[in-house]
């Protein structure tokens, strides 16, 4: 019974082994569309809201309702700070809050103590660059000086133009810094995709910014 269990086995586990890259792939992308989905009823929940509502409370004493901040959403225990589009290489992806090992997993994520969208700084913001052609930062690359980068936080929409292109190692941390007078975005993610030794780095310079 045993020699047969055992070649049985080996044959289950080589099969999981075989499909574990597309059944993650295929989970993070569940991941990244569940976020995106949230993210629009969040956007219908706000526009049905009524902003006298918060007046009131605060005339009545009350701390007004902060739950359905915008900047502050959450789901699944996963904060959406806005949504990157890059129309050049058809990317649509959340923006989760802080570039952790575990956020950048499921998709893009902005880095600590950088900038905001839309504010005087640099809004830096990290992306793995996997093999499935499309996925997260996996075209950064096909982004060319003149192509815009679109921020959309549900009450605002910021837009960037992409001022530069260029491969950095990864000690040099300097292209996190902001000029100190521009609202600026720098996107980065590695190369080349495998064993990768350098980092791509795309900065824009802010265009534009409106209301939604």
């Amino acid at each position: 019974m045993t020699k047969r269990i055992f070649p049985l086995l080996c044959v289950i586990l080589g099969i999981a082994v075989f499909l574990y890259p597309t059944l993650q792939d295929r989970y993070e992308n569940m991941q990244q569309s569940r976020l995106l989905d949230q993210w629009q009823a969040n956007l219908k929940i706000i526009d049905q809201s009524e902003p006298e509502n918060e007046t009131d409370a605060s005339s009545a004493g009350q701390a007004p309702n902060t739950a359905e901040d915008p900047i502050s959403l959450a789901t699944g225990g996963k904060h959406v700070e806005g949504v990157l589009v890059i129309d050049k290489i058809q990317l649509k992806l959340p923006v989760l809050t802080d570039a952790t090992v575990e956020n950048l997993k499921i998709s893009l994520a902005s880095i600590s103590n950088t900038g905001k969208p839309g504010q005087i700084g640099n809004y830096a913001i990290a992306g793995h660059r996997n093999f499935a052609y499309g996925k997260n930062f996996n075209r950064l690359d096909e982004v060319a000086v003149g192509d815009t980068i679109e921020v959309d936080t549900a009450s605002d929409k910021f837009i960037y133009e992409v001022k530069e292109k260029r491969y950095v190692l990864p000690q040099q941390v300097e292209v996190l810094q902001g000029n100190g007078k521009d609202s600026e975005i720098t996107l980065i993610t590695c190369h080349p995709m495998k064993n990768p030794t350098h980092r791509i780095i795309v900065k824009g310079t802010l265009i534009e910014s409106r209301a939604v």
